[in-house]
């Protein structure tokens, strides 16, 4: 289980109502009579999802045909794609990287992906000089493997990224907290000349890691993972002895005392707070990437759908990425195109086990109620792409008769993309 399975499921405990027998007599006294108007609404979107729906084909290696295209069309005509994904589906890394080969043409020149600005700067530069054989290797360090990337298939994601745009100094933008590396992060702060206090601070830091990481390591106990037990006043106070920090230590600091921060709300039960402050500090990191690029520089993005969802997103119910790049492009009098790629029904995906960094498959997040069409409007057998413009009309969110996760599918995405019978993704 991955820490977005688990701050869903602390965001629902936080705001479920307890409800007592007399609560219960009353609401379902108070609850109106049952109407047949939300069933005949989904009606017409399923009738209109099948015929609109097209079939993606996939040989195990590429994908093609006219579906293709269209996402080829639409990527080359937006200034930014965002795919929003289910994470941990073998298949979904194997169509980003071909997606974003392919529209390097049109002026494509970074991805965006949920590690950090520190470690993606790393991974990039083993990228560049060693290719996958050298970030499989990295990944699968206890020192510099990061969330979400021990796992093969998207290893090779970020390493054909990479090689798409051999020229650039730095495709990988990392706009995201550091949940694993920050022992090889607090390494790379003990390099270079640094005030004494500084070094007394950063040794404290150091060791209060090392001491955490010894418990889990006795343990298997995710508790002891130092970015969920870490204080952020041991990084504030390095921070504060270190004023003049080169710009490297300095963006190690920032994402070292935010992800304690940022967890330390998680751990308290403050699911929607750490979520909250999670989203600003991955919007702060974008904008200072987003503010150093040419304006005819195009940008794909590979994360989970909650964060790239353009308005309320799911799970979380707060404004993330999905929303903020659609916005910048305009500013600039350009589109954006949000994709939402999910696993086919019945099938499983790749879950983090916290207790020995391994992921393992597990049954898919189904994403909420209403979101069934989308499997039950399938092409059988068939990778199916949904444009949702011609959802739109009829998935009115008056009167409740559309249930809100595919309403904010239909209207948070321009097309929803199910991969029908997918597979899990495999470990490093």
């Amino acid at each position: 289980m991955d820490r977005r399975s688990f701050l869903a499921m602390s965001a629902l405990a936080a705001t479920s109502p307890v409800i007592g027998a007399s609560g219960q007599a009353a609401a379902a006294a108070a609850a109106p009579a049952p109407s047949t108007k939300p069933a005949a609404r989904l009606d017409r979107i399923a009738q209109a999802m099948r015929a609109s729906r097209m079939a993606l084909d996939f040989d195990g290696t590429r994908f093609s045909n006219a579906a293709y295209d269209w996402l080829l069309q639409r990527g080359s005509e937006a200034h930014a794609f965002l795919l929003g994904e289910e994470h941990g589906i073998a298949e979904n890394p194997k169509l980003a990287a071909q997606l974003f080969t392919a529209l390097v043409p049109s002026g494509y020149r970074y991805v965006v992906v949920e590690i950090s600005p520190p470690m993606a700067e790393v991974l990039d530069g083993i990228a560049r000089a060693q290719g996958s054989p050298g970030l499989r290797d990295a990944l699968g360090s206890p020192d510099t493997r990061v969330a979400f990337f021990g796992l093969k298939e998207e290893a090779d994601w970020l390493a054909q990224a990479r090689s798409a745009v051999p020229k650039s100094a730095n495709v990988i933008w990392g706009i995201d907290y550091e949940v694993i590396a920050d022992r090889y992060l607090i390494a790379r702060l003990k390099k270079g000349r640094k005030p004494a206090a500084a070094a007394a601070a950063l040794s404290r830091l150091e060791a209060a890691s090392a001491a955490s990481w010894a418990r889990y390591d006795a343990t298997h106990n995710p508790q002891f993972i130092f970015s969920f037990a870490g204080d952020p006043r041991l990084v504030q106070a390095l921070r504060s002895a270190w004023p003049g920090a080169d710009p490297d230590s300095a963006a190690i600091m920032d994402t070292l005392e935010q992800t304690f921060a940022i967890n330390a709300l998680f751990v308290a039960g403050k699911g929607y707070d750490s979520n909250l402050l999670r989203s600003k500090f991955m919007r702060r990191n974008l904008l200072r990437y987003w503010r150093s690029k040419r304006r005819e520089d195009r940008v794909f993005f590979k994360m989970g759908a909650s964060h790239l969802t353009r308005g309320e997103s799911f799970l979380t119910d707060i404004f993330d990425i999905g929303t903020m790049v659609p916005e910048l492009v305009a500013e600039r009098g350009d589109e954006s195109f949000n994709l939402m790629v999910l696993p086919g029904s019945g099938t499983q995906t790749a879950n983090m086990d916290p207790t020995q960094f391994r992921y393992v498959p597990g049954n898919r997040n189904q994403y909420g109620e209403g979101m069934d069409l989308f499997d039950n409007s399938i092409i059988p057998g068939k990778f199916t792409i949904f444009p949702t413009a011609p959802l739109r009309p009829i998935a009115s969110s008056a009167g409740g008769e559309v249930p809100m996760p595919l309403w904010k599918a239909i209207h948070g995405f321009d097309a929803v993309l199910v991969l029908t019978g997918s597979h899990p993704s495999t470990n490093l």
